[in-house]
């Protein structure tokens, strides 16, 4: 499983955390028509902060903005991916 961590500024310098999850992940692959696994390969500015704003969006801290507004505001996301997001190695199973 992917995991994340997106941290998004505000222009007052106000920052935020947020864990990328599965269901912000198939947002960003149903909004964007590709698979987050190909984001790893060609990223685009777009991508990274449109999952900060979705993430924020999520937990109602986007301040009632669209996508556009919220990038106009001056939001900053920095984008971190889990390489290895399990605590433990899996076992596999038979």
């Amino acid at each position: 499983m992917l995991r994340a961590q997106i941290q998004v500024t505000d222009n007052q310098g106000v920052a935020r955390s947020y864990d990328g999850n599965g269901a912000l992940f198939v947002a960003f692959e149903e909004h964007f028509d590709i698979s987050i696994m190909e984001m790893g390969e060609n990223p685009r500015m777009t991508h990274v902060y449109w999952l900060g704003y979705e993430a924020a969006r999520r937990q109602n801290q986007h301040d009632g903005l669209d996508f556009k507004q919220w990038l106009d505001a001056g939001h900053n996301v920095e984008f971190e991916v889990d390489e290895n997001p399990l605590d433990e190695q899996a076992t596999p199973s038979s």
